[in-house]
């Protein structure tokens, strides 16, 4: 059967099709669900190096419909049981599929069947075709996309020997033997969608509580990581099911891709192949993506109304690895640095978020998204907020769900409505600052007494919270959570031993801004008025790759003294950039940088101004290329051959947050 579609004569491909589904279906059907005629079958053979593709759709359909196929694939045929369907080309590319009256109420699927060549991939091609890695996403026109209406979805995979396939959905089963074509067969219980990717992969598998974790990658990289990512994953899936329950999907696929990508599927995802020996993406975007099964790709998002996938899985895969790791609190202090160097024009409200790249908005899909699931659940409690991700899974898997889809699960697992809380967070654009007012102390015959004022400030403020307040006393710490509802909030604390001192939020665990913060390379990343000055109009290109994108080249005089003045990158050699910059007489840094290793980043301290230099050419464009790693650092030193061997950040004075008492504070 394996060799079945290699004989087949060209002008009875079509025929060979239907013969291999039926024969896919026979050999598949032991042990897995069973196909019925509402379901959507297709089956698809896919020869990445000529690019051609022929395929079969089978599925119910009571109305007209009308549909896009690339350039280079034609329909070839269209029946419903016996009768054949007239189906017209209206134009290139559309096609239109008419039924008479009689459809309504026909259960006989039809059967749609279609074959060509797909074009060549361009810069605003959605698809990629290439013998090294080929992604097919959903509604790019490979295939009749006839209803947005989610179904089960039957997908059988050909490709020929020496490339294997992923897609949609759980692994049924595959068939590969030498010289034959790859055969894979995928099952999603509830879908609109439709992907697969290809490649010249190796594969590597083993079974973890009932999931068959896979890894797909080019030998090379097989051989060096492939078990390596094959025990993180394992590793990760358990911790993960045991708290959120079943994988979704009985298999999960970890694949290769030529093109510089970090994407999750149903079932599966994709990482590039630059960056899967990067030491740290195991740690990282490894968990990121395969929480991604539970929350995007298994509970799809509603994006209309907001996404909120994102934010859930950076805190219960990368925060919560964090967690684990007892570096939760560095993350957290690293979020809201980095939410404090948004410039105010791009704060947009969370639920205005959809999945953009823009750095701006991730930062708020993401990690703004993130420290609001941190305090909900410091607000409801562990069990609560595990309970409520359980019977948001349970409700809604595999179907498309909103922020108050969400809100509801958290409300029924606390016993205790939550709109009033989140909904503010995601609705009002920024965060606020935090203040406390002089604090009054007394002392009485059987305890202390401390009382003061809380102030929000913020455009939007108030935001409610629950702000954590820890004294610190002579027989220990006491913690107390202060709700918050209104701008102003007053407290008072009854103690039985003398306190030391008071603390409001020492954690960082509130969505706030976290007071003065040090200057950081994030600042020039996200402000999109950053202007450049090379010294050297040949290290002009490398501020593309330090910031992101493009940026104009600064056309006026730096003046420190104006507060409109925009962020700016200098780049130039060691001597260049020092003479600069003692010429301008920018504030000196606390520690000797200008001249460090062999070359540098700093931020001018006080200033949104950042200064990129090196000894050559060589050692400032190795260290241009690093520098997207450190957005959240003051300097980067890196040694000859590029090593990085020093990064920080500036020393700020402190937030007063935090006040001391002595024992004259508390006399009767």
């Amino acid at each position: 059967m394996l060799h079945f579609l290699r004989y087949c004569r060209p002008l009875l491909r079509i025929s060979c099709l239907s013969t291999l589904l039926w024969l896919l279906a026979m050999s598949f059907a032991w042990g897995t669900p069973q196909e019925r005629s509402a379901d959507r079958t297709l089956l698809i053979q896919f020869d990445p190096t000529t690019r051609s593709l022929q395929g079969e759709l089978h599925q119910p359909l009571a109305t007209e419909r009308r549909f896009r196929l690339l350039e280079g694939l034609t329909v070839t045929s269209a029946t419903r049981g016996d009768d054949e369907l007239t189906v017209v080309q209206e134009a290139d590319g559309r096609w239109h599929l008419p039924l008479d009256a009689d459809a309504a109420g026909s259960t006989t699927p039809i059967t749609l069947r279609w074959e060509g060549t797909l074009p060549q991939a361009s810069n605003g091609s959605r698809h990629q075709v290439a013998a090294e890695g080929s992604l097919l996403p959903t509604r790019a026109g490979w295939y009749p996309h006839l209803s947005d209406s989610a179904a089960p979805l039957w997908l059988t995979v050909s490709v020929p020997d020496g490339q294997l396939a992923v897609a949609t959905g759980s692994l049924v089963d595959e068939q590969h033997a030498d010289s034959a074509p790859y055969v894979a067969r995928f099952y999603h219980p509830n879908t609109r969608e439709v992907e697969i990717a290809t490649g010249p992969w190796r594969l590597r598998q083993r079974e973890v509580e009932g999931v068959q974790l896979r890894t797909l990658f080019p030998e090379a990289l097989d051989g060096a990581f492939g078990e390596t990512y094959l025990q993180h994953a394992a590793e990760q899936l358990a911790r993960f099911q045991a708290s959120l329950g079943p994988l979704p999907y009985t298999s999960f696929s970890i694949a290769a891709s030529p093109a510089p990508v970090g994407l999750a599927f149903p079932g599966f995802t994709l990482l590039g192949e630059r960056v899967i020996p990067l030491p740290f993406i195991p740690h990282t975007s490894l968990p990121h993506e395969l929480m991604h099964a539970w929350w995007g790709a298994g509970v799809r998002v509603d994006y209309p109304s907001g996404n909120w996938a994102e934010a859930l899985t950076t805190y219960l895969a990368d925060y919560a690895l964090a967690e684990q790791r007892g570096e939760d609190d560095d993350m957290r202090r690293r979020w809201l640095a980095d939410l404090a160097a948004l410039p105010s024009r791009q704060e947009t409200a969370l639920m205005d978020f959809r999945g953009s790249p823009d750095p701006a908005g991730r930062l708020i899909g993401y990690q703004h998204g993130a420290m609001l699931f941190h305090m909900l659940r410091q607000r409801i409690g562990d069990e609560a907020f595990d309970l409520g991700l359980r019977h948001f899974a349970d409700q809604w898997m595999h179907r498309t769900a909103d922020w108050q889809a969400l809100i509801d699960a958290f409300s029924m697992a606390s016993g205790e409505p939550q709109d009033a809380f989140i909904m503010p967070w995601i609705s009002q654009p920024g965060r606020p600052t935090l203040h406390v007012e002089p604090i009054k102390t007394q002392a009485y015959e059987d305890g202390y007494r401390i009382s003061g004022m809380l102030i929000q400030r913020g455009q939007h403020a108030p935001w409610p919270m629950e702000v954590p307040l820890v004294v610190t006393t002579e027989e220990g710490p006491v913690n107390v959570r202060q709700p918050m509802h209104d701008a102003q909030q007053t407290f008072e604390l009854h103690l039985a031993s003398r306190p030391l001192s008071l603390e409001v939020d020492p954690g960082a665990d509130l969505l706030r801004h976290p007071g003065p913060t040090p200057a950081i390379l994030r600042q020039l990343m996200l402000d999109p008025t950053t202007r450049v000055l090379a010294l050297d109009d040949a290290l002009f290109p490398l501020a593309r790759q330090v910031l992101g994108r493009d940026a104009e080249a600064l056309t006026t005089p730096v003046n420190l003294q104006d507060e409109a003045q925009p962020p700016l990158l200098v780049i130039g050699t060691t001597e260049a950039v020092s003479d600069w910059y003692q010429r301008i007489a920018l504030p000196e840094p606390p520690q000797p940088i200008a001249s460090a290793e062999d070359a540098r980043f700093w931020m001018a301290p006080g200033t949104p101004i950042g200064l990129l230099s090196g000894n050559d050419a060589v050692a400032i464009t190795q260290l241009a290329a690093s520098l997207r790693h450190h957005g959240q650092q003051s300097y980067v030193v890196q040694s000859q051959g590029g090593e990085t061997v020093q990064t920080g950040r500036w020393p700020t004075e402190d937030f007063p947050l935090s006040v001391t008492f002595t024992a004259n504070d508390f006399q009767e």
